[in-house]
C-alpha cells in the first residue's frame, strides 16, 4: 500500500537518503535494500525509487537485494519451501537483468521454522506443526521422506539452488548466505552448527560442504567472465 501513497513514499525515501548519507560518511560504499521477509515486489519498487538519480550510495541507491528465508515444519517440498526460495532467487535474477547495476542477493537469516505452514498458521506458533521441535531428541528436524538426513539435507538442497541460479547473461545471483545459527530462537528448530563442546555437528558439516561447493562455483564463474572478455591487442 505504501507505493500508492506518494506522500508516504516521499517521507520514507527522504529518511532513507539521510541514513545513506550517514553510512557514506562512515566509509560505507554499498547499500542493500531493506531486508524483505516475503514481498519481493517491495524491493523492486524500492530500487526503482531509490535509484532514480544515480546508481550508487551517493543518492541512496542500493546495489544488493536483501531478504530473509525460512521453510516450515521440516517439509520444504509439501509446504513449498524450496519453491518459495527458488522464486525469490529468480525474482532477484530478473531485477538484476532489468537493472544491470544490481550486484545480487544478500540472504540474511536462513533456517527452518518450528511451526505449521503459512497457509495453516499465518503467525508462527512454535510446535504447532507435524514435527514439533520439542518432540525431537535434538530439537531439530527428524529424518523423513523429504529430509532423509534431517536439516543437513535441507542445507544441501539450498546450496544447490544458490549455485545454480544465474542471470540470463551468466552472473551468479547470490552474493551472501547467512544461516540462523540458533537453538529454538524466534520460533525455529535447533539450527546450531556446533555441538555444546564446540565440535562441528552434521548440519555444520553440510554448511561447510555447501560453502566450499559455492566458493568453487564462484571461482569458476569469475574465470569464465575473464575468459569471455575481448583480448586487447
Amino acid at each position: 500500500k505504501m507505493w500508492s501513497d506518494p506522500k508516504c513514499v516521499d517521507t520514507v525515501m527522504r529518511a532513507w537518503r539521510e541514513t545513506a548519507k550517514i553510512a557514506e560518511s562512515q566509509g560505507y560504499k554499498y547499500l542493500s535494500t531493506p531486508l524483505i521477509a516475503a514481498n519481493m515486489e517491495y524491493a523492486k519498487n524500492f530500487v526503482q525509487k531509490a535509484c532514480e538519480t544515480c546508481h550508487d550510495i551517493s543518492c541512496g541507491c542500493p546495489v544488493y537485494v536483501a531478504f530473509h528465508y525460512y521453510a516450515y515444519d521440516c517439509q520444504p517440498e509439501k509446504l513449498e519451501g524450496y519453491k518459495n526460495f527458488q522464486e525469490k532467487l529468480d525474482y532477484v535474477a530478473k531485477m538484476m537483468e532489468e537493472n544491470p547495476f544490481l550486484e545480487g542477493a544478500i540472504i540474511n537469516e536462513v533456517g527452518m521454522l518450528n511451526c505449521a505452514g503459512e497457509n495453516d498458521n499465518p503467525i508462527c506458533v512454535p510446535n504447532s506443526g507435524r514435527y514439533p521441535a520439542l518432540q525431537q531428541e535434538d530439537h531439530g528436524c527428524p529424518s523423513n521422506d523429504e529430509l532423509p538426513d534431517g536439516l543437513a539435507t535441507f542445507m544441501g538442497k539450498l546450496f544447490d539452488m544458490v549455485i545454480a541460479t544465474k542471470t540470463s547473461d551468466g552472473r551468479p545471483v547470490v552474493k551472501s548466505f547467512s544461516w540462523f545459527n540458533e537453538d529454538m530462537a524466534g520460533g525455529t528448530y535447533n539450527l546450531r552448527l556446533f555441538e555444546e563442546d564446540g565440535k562441528l555437528n552434521k548440519l555444520g558439516e553440510a554448511y561447510m560442504e555447501g560453502c566450499s561447493r559455492w566458493g568453487m562455483a564462484q571461482q569458476e564463474a569469475r574465470l569464465e567472465a575473464l575468459q569471455s572478455q575481448p583480448q586487447q591487442q
